[in-house]
């Protein structure tokens, strides 16, 4: 059972920390939607990008976020990202497990946080995305909100974080898609993510 106090104490000394150590600036939308279920694609750029997603959500709205095993191999980082609503992913096979853990939360109406690219690149050197966010809008019909963040992670540097309106895919349960419509869907959530600067 999760520890609601925990996760709300972690997030919140979170958001303490990056006031004092970035300039955090949330540009688009003011929130995510209050209810139903989201899935949150990201570019990523820095391991401070779950923190910093974490921190928009407000109240009892949380993020859980699919992040790669490796945070979760050491006891420290393992709590940490565990009370940021975060769980394992093997990035190199099919994940069936995290697959079901997504599909689950997306269906209790939740927000789920993944970072389409499956690793972290420049904002000048963008990876394309990979199919799990089109599958996943496709198992659940969860609209996606693109998300934008730039900036260099150095003390008391300017980070932009850019948050869309959500859309969606047009995908649907119980119905079978090719691998290349996977990976078209993919490619049109990565070009919603770098268009947002353009938007607002």
């Amino acid at each position: 059972m999760e520890n609601k106090a925990i996760k709300l104490f972690v997030r919140g000394l979170f958001r303490v920390l990056l006031k004092i150590v970035f300039r955090v600036k949330y540009i688009g939308e003011k929130s995510f939607p209050d209810e139903g279920p989201y899935i949150i694609c990201s570019n990523h750029i820095s391991m401070v990008d779950i923190p910093i997603l974490a921190c928009f959500a407000k109240g009892d709205r949380w993020i859980y976020f699919m992040a790669k095993k490796e945070f979760f191999s050491k006891p420290f980082t393992k709590w940490l990202f565990t009370k940021m609503s975060a769980f394992p992913v093997d990035r190199g096979n099919a994940d069936i497990v995290s697959i079901r853990t997504a599909t689950r939360y997306l269906k209790g109406g939740n927000l789920l946080g993944i970072f389409p690219q499956g690793t972290r690149s420049k904002a000048d050197d963008a990876l394309p995305g990979r199919k799990g966010p089109a599958m996943l809008a496709s198992l659940t019909e969860a609209k996606i909100i693109p998300v934008l963040i730039e900036g260099q992670f150095k003390f008391r540097s300017k980070i932009k974080v850019y948050i869309g309106k959500p859309f969606d895919l047009g995908m649907k349960m119980k119905t079978k898609y090719s691998k290349q419509v996977y990976q078209d869907k993919s490619q049109e959530i990565m070009k919603a993510i770098y268009a947002l600067p353009e938007v607002y």
